[in-house]
């Protein structure tokens, strides 16, 4: 029996204004996945190709990347030990990579969608919140990506066995496939614990365009939150607390007239411009 089926997932800005790893804002840039399935196929393995951002260095391999492997491992913790034969996927991406517009966070959205669609698996879109914060760790990117909009969203306080697994080393969760893998390699990842995340989408005034500056260097995630301090001092978080509060209420009136004041951040923002190389023309 033959299908097919296509995921799109958007681009997100996260950590908007004083909203550091709280709030993020999905935007219509987007990662397109076509996907078919031929079950008389001959091959056994997906077959990915790429168009677009990325294309030259996306790895083919389904197990060297991170869309399939994320599908992978959705399928695995539900009992799916290999993907459906004859898959082939097709990936458009508009997304630029490491530019700061969530390009990892819609690889494991997509990834998820596709596990979840391959496999028939019918995982309500809460719970796959939760497959998503085992491999991302920060909600803000994911949120946005999954759910759409202008989003806020906090990891709960688990304790026990379900603290412990939030905290499994990501190789675990995404075990790389060395060439000489057997068939059985990574069979038992950990199931993720119910509600390690939680959201709630604002809203959005009509009134507000966003133009994103892409830059023409790539940072990545882990390098630019090392730049951040370790404490903060209380000013500094109530100055932020009652941007925030503001913030997420005023973008959403129209019209927005107290936005421009409340997005600035005292935290994070003094620290992320001077892990940035100088713009140029």
């Amino acid at each position: 029996m033959s299908r097919s089926f296509h995921i799109r997932v958007p681009c997100t800005s996260a950590n908007i204004g004083p909203g550091f790893d709280v709030v993020g804002l999905s935007l219509s840039l987007y990662l397109v996945l076509d996907v078919s399935i031929e079950a008389d196929a001959p091959h056994k393995d997906p077959v990915l190709t790429y168009s677009g951002q990325g294309a030259a260095d996306a790895p083919l391999n389904p197990y060297q990347n991170l869309i399939t492997r994320v599908a992978l491992y959705v399928m695995r913790v539900n009992d799916m030990k290999s993907f459906p034969r004859g898959v082939r996927i097709h990936v458009r991406n508009d997304i630029p990579f490491g530019r700061g517009l969530g390009s990892s966070g819609a690889a494991v959205i997509a990834g998820l969608l596709l596990g979840n669609e391959l496999g028939q698996l019918h995982i309500a879109r809460d719970r796959l919140l939760d497959y998503a914060l085992m491999i991302e760790r920060h909600p803000d990117n994911v949120a946005a990506a999954l759910i759409g909009g202008f989003v806020g969203s906090y990891l709960q306080e688990l304790s026990g066995e379900a603290a412990a697994t939030t905290q499994v080393p990501l190789s675990e969760v995404l075990p790389a496939y060395p060439d000489n893998a057997s068939e059985s390699w990574g069979y038992h990842p950990p199931t993720p614990p119910q509600g390690i995340g939680h959201y709630i989408r604002f809203g959005w005034a009509k009134e507000i365009k966003v133009i994103a500056i892409i830059p023409h260097f790539e940072v990545l995630t882990a390098e630019a939150r090392r730049v951040l301090p370790d404490t903060y001092t209380k000013e500094d978080l109530v100055f932020n607390l009652q941007r925030l509060a503001v913030l997420t209420t005023s973008l959403a009136r129209s019209p927005p007239d107290t936005a421009c004041t409340s997005r600035t951040a005292n935290t994070s923002y003094p620290a992320s411009h001077a892990s940035s190389p100088p713009s140029r023309p």
